[in-house]
């Protein structure tokens, strides 16, 4: 039985067709390290390291190249950014739809938070903003667009909420849409942290930081270590990026990310195209199944090509696996990695059933799922 991959929101898959290659000619021909070596292989390699960056740059609206860092993925970014920014002496604005990649950070640094609430469709509120801010308050730290139920947030609306605090906005962009912008410059944010592993099509391994001046300057980083420039000092350079690239890059899969991006851009609208009709194909036929509900935004406005569902009637995780059973679906049940949206949406704890195309789904994937979604639930009696 071929499978369904549906799972996107986790890490796309297929990746860019051309990252394989890239990756492996790499490896093969080209992978010595940047920084350290003073002959032509490495300042090859250092080149198109800082060509990735330069595109990153671009796509995020930084004021230059080097206001782009890498790291691990987009956990380990938004950890830096609030482990090197906040104490608990501060605190700081989260919306109610975050990921534990926020959350978990602030419980154990112990920094005081408060949740923004957030409407039937998981949408912030954003006439509440200000009676939630006080003397402490110091940032708003918001994911761009939800892993649990596919909700864009109005991110432009909230930055301005924040300069007019004199707050810092730092995004989340782990579920970044390529059907929407956000731009540092243009939406006034002050960071964002990204990875490259989920809409941006590249190999896990991944991610980083795009900065503001005033963020890059304040913000400590965690990672100490070499970096190949200033090795007479024993501290950190203050200069961007290496401030915070201690060690060694996951340089293979940077140059898997660029050429990803390269795809992307070549194929930007017939991606958005497919992964919209896809997506627009499965909700409708959700929409008008009585046996399930969907969680989060019920139209195509405002959304990613993350769909929720809960089965009120059924065990969702007893749901799932009769769907890889029956149809070889591969998607996600449980809480997604965000309790606190749960919470918020109304399905803590037994979280929901999540599907996500992508650019490769086909109009034949979807239906042989809606297929497979009718017969498991003609076949599951109701608990």
């Amino acid at each position: 039985m071929s499978t369904i991959y549906l799972d996107n929101a986790a890490t796309a898959w297929p990746k860019a067709p051309t990252v394989a290659d890239a990756v492996a000619s790499f490896i093969t021909h080209d992978a010595v390290n940047t920084g350290r070596g003073a002959y032509d292989r490495a300042w090859e390699t250092a080149g198109r390291i800082d060509e990735c960056r330069e595109k990153l740059a671009t796509l995020f609206g930084a004021a230059e190249s080097r206001n782009v860092t890498f790291t691990l993925n987009v956990t380990h970014a938004i950890n830096t950014l609030i482990a090197g920014l906040f104490t608990s002496a501060d605190h700081v604005l989260v919306t109610a739809m975050e990921h534990n990649a926020v959350m978990r950070p602030l419980t154990h640094l112990a920094i005081p938070y408060s949740l923004i609430p957030c409407d039937e469709d998981g949408r912030i509120l954003l006439d509440e903003i200000p009676r939630l801010i006080t003397k402490r308050t110091r940032a708003i730290i918001m994911g761009q667009a939800s892993n649990v139920t596919g909700t864009i947030q109005p991110v432009r609306e909230v930055a301005s909420i924040g300069a007019h605090y004199g707050l810092l906005t730092i995004i989340d962009a782990a579920q970044l849409p390529l059907s929407s912008t956000l731009s540092l410059k243009d939406d006034g944010i002050d960071a964002i942290a990204f990875t490259g592993h989920k809409s941006l099509l590249g190999p896990q391994g991944v991610g980083g930081m795009v900065l503001s001046e005033r963020v890059a300057r304040t913000v400590t980083p965690w990672a100490y270590g070499g970096t190949g420039s200033k090795s007479d000092l024993l501290t950190m350079p203050e200069f961007l990026p290496d401030k915070f690239e201690a060690g060694t890059q996951n340089l293979p899969g940077i140059i898997g990310l660029s050429v990803a991006m390269d795809y992307i851009q070549e194929n930007k609208e017939a991606i958005i195209k497919r992964e919209q009709e896809t997506t627009e194909r499965l909700l409708s036929y959700f929409l008008s199944e009585e046996r399930l509900q969907v969680v989060g935004p019920k139209g195509m406005e405002g959304r990613t090509s993350v769909i929720s569902v809960d089965f009120p009637f059924l065990d969702n995780a007893q749901v799932a696996y009769e769907l890889f059973l029956d149809g070889g679906i591969e998607i996600r049940v449980g809480l997604h990695c965000a309790p606190t949206a749960h919470q918020a949406m109304g399905t803590f704890p037994r979280g929901t059933v999540r599907f996500s195309p992508g650019y490769a789904t086909t109009d034949e994937e979807i239906d042989r799922t809606i297929e497979s979604c009718r017969r498991v639930l003609d076949r599951l009696k109701p608990q």
